[in-house]
């Protein structure tokens, strides 16, 4: 391993300046200024998003008016009253789309036990109750809502998710797409298309508080799963140019130079980055909170603090002690916790093979220069990577702290996003010996649990952390284990090694298996009911409904921590199901009564 020393970081050296050029939040209602502040600071909502999820009740400059009224220290009661009297109840701009889904799509043949057809045939019949359009018709004239219009429906994530999310939509079209609804894919994704060139980016979501920062960038490789499915000459076509601009959005406002004077050699990777001097408006209180809890720390570092927590919400993991600068966790808030972050200075691993699988797709959709240009892009990024992020006594790869001046040696399912995309150096992808000890940690650590695979390995409270299992991490690792077992048997291997390689496909079933139990489970004890197998636990309100993320220590248990409440849905949990059963076979459904 290189002595971290062996790294200049032109830390500041951003390649283009750090002020982002795209439209930003405006509303004086929905955005930074008085009115959010004092609603949000009043803290009358367990949930910040509740307020800026309310659509005004009057026009705007009667609501402005109204604030004013207030005076300037309000009481808690006033400030009830007047979002009472102004705002309406949160998702009434929410239409649900009834979809009229295929009863029996293809995918449902490969699921042979009965009770695993039954839950199945429910998520299948599900979409409906994720799927809307925004409908504004009902607001008055000059009334004002946070959304940003689309076009077409969408799903939703589920829970307080009311609107749709970029990184969990990629998840979320994998489904449709097994669940046969080819349409409803296409349409999100050209909504997805309309948002950058609308706003010369992908927003986090579809809100106008999230037009400060992105999501983990799926954008491409959406496009080539959908069109995996289907033959859209239309849609490729429109779509190529703008995923030109969305790749020079994140060249533009997240490259980092890092100085490498063993080689002489300037590399050029990228990290997530939002410079937001101000609490989220979605997450106002428990921002300011956080930015508070430490009375000494100075305005610049309070800027400094909401910068990392837009960016870790940026990152999709928010929050990880991934991303914390203090690694003493023992007894830490979450508040005291978060204090820590230091997200911007996070070279991550998952992000850059997003960027490297883009520009690969980028060069072989292309012709001539465009082609080179990708090309080229994409061949200096795996030689960064390998010179950077891969650590080869311990054969992973390993995000880059910009502060410490080294990786930061932590197993986390991110680890293996290169060997989903195939950013895997040539010299690492002919090595057979090299490619199995990819995994020789994740065996050790599955046995530590009966569950999914957890997203660290220390317990912190926040809701990306042991121990919790995310369902997009468990795809990715699934593909990883998959593509690795591919790569050898083409490379070809000796008797020798063949009970390792066996073993990759073995551990590979053991994760799909605890997925789809998690997720059978889970629903099961929320009010499924398989008759015959499985009767329902008594619920009377609910009919079975899937969980955001799991907890890894018992199968089918939600997962917890974190700033909201755990979710149900749930659109990425679904899909990953569908995806599993498409590509493995022979699944026997437990008895949850004996695992919960």
């Amino acid at each position: 391993m290189r002595h971290p020393l062996f790294f200049a970081i032109v830390y500041a050296l951003v390649l283009i300046a750090t002020a982002r050029t795209y439209k930003s939040c405006d509303s004086p209602i929905y955005c930074e200024g008085p009115l959010l502040r004092t609603v949000q600071l009043s803290n009358i909502f367990t949930d910040s998003k509740t307020f800026v999820d309310r659509p005004t009740a009057k026009p705007v400059d009667e609501v402005l008016k109204a604030f004013q009224q207030l005076g300037i220290t309000p009481s808690v009661t006033d400030i009830r009253m007047f979002v009472e009297e102004n705002f309406l109840e949160p998702g009434m701009e929410l239409s649900q789309v009834l979809i009229k889904s295929n009863k029996q799509p293809q995918i449902l043949e490969r699921v042979t036990d009965p009770a695993y057809s039954v839950w199945m045939s429910d998520l299948n019949q599900y979409w409906s109750n994720l799927t809307y359009t925004f409908n504004t018709t009902f607001l008055c004239d000059g009334c004002q809502t946070s959304i940003l219009p689309t076009k077409r429906p969408f799903v939703v994530p589920g829970g307080r998710f009311r609107e749709f999310y970029y990184w969990d939509s990629y998840f979320v079209i994998e489904g449709l797409l097994y669940s046969e609804l080819n349409d409803v894919a296409k349409g999100m994704i050209e909504n997805f298309l309309d948002f950058v060139e609308t706003y010369g980016f992908l927003p986090n979501g579809a809100r106008i508080y999230y037009l400060n920062r992105s999501q983990p960038p799926f954008l491409t490789r959406m496009i080539k799963r959908y069109l995996d499915f289907v033959d859209d000459e239309e849609l490729f076509t429109r779509a190529l140019p703008i995923l030109d601009t969305e790749y020079e959005f994140w060249m533009k406002n997240t490259t980092v130079e890092i100085y490498d004077p063993e080689n002489d050699e300037k590399h050029y990777l990228n990290r997530f980055n939002v410079e937001y001097p101000y609490p989220r408006p979605e997450a106002y209180y428990e921002d300011w909170h956080t930015a508070h809890v430490d009375k000494d720390m100075t305005d610049q570092e309070r800027v400094d603090l909401y910068s990392d927590l837009a960016t870790g919400a940026e990152t999709g993991w928010d929050y990880s002690s991934r991303w914390l600068r203090n690694k003493n966790f023992n007894g830490s808030s979450q508040f005291e916790l978060l204090k820590s972050l230091n997200t911007r200075a996070i070279v991550p691993v998952e992000l850059n093979s997003l960027l490297y699988d883009m520009e690969v797709q980028l060069s072989q959709w292309n012709t001539g220069k465009k082609k080179a240009y990708y090309q080229r892009r994409a061949e200096q990024r795996l030689h960064s990577m390998d010179r950077l992020l891969w650590n080869d006594e311990y054969s992973s790869f390993y995000d880059f702290n910009l502060t410490s001046q080294c990786q930061q040696i932590e197993f986390t399912p991110a680890n293996y996003f290169p060997f989903w995309l195939g950013a895997i150096p040539e010299r690492i992808a002919k090595d057979n010996k090299k490619l199995l000890s990819v995994f020789s940690e994740l065996e050790g650590i599955l046995k530590l649990y009966p569950g999914i695979l957890t997203t660290t390995l220390v317990e912190t409270g926040l809701q990306w952390d042991l121990p919790n299992g995310w369902p997009p991490l468990q795809y990715v690792t699934l593909h990883a284990l998959l593509n690795v077992h591919k790569r050898i048997t083409e490379n070809k291997y000796t008797q020798s090694l063949s009970a390792q390689v066996d073993s990759l496909k073995t551990v590979a079933r053991d994760l799909a298996t605890r997925y789809v139990e998690s997720g059978f489970c889970g629903w099961w004890a929320t009010g499924g009911n398989v008759p015959g197998y499985l009767s329902n636990r008594g619920h009377t309100t609910d009919t079975g409904h899937m969980f955001e993320k799991f907890n890894v220590t018992v199968i089918g248990r939600s997962g917890g921590g974190g700033e909201y409440r755990p979710q149900i849905g749930f659109g990425w949990t679904n899909s990953i199901a569908f995806w599993i059963f498409a590509n493995f076979d022979d699944f026997r459904a437990p008895n949850c009564t004996l695992v919960i």
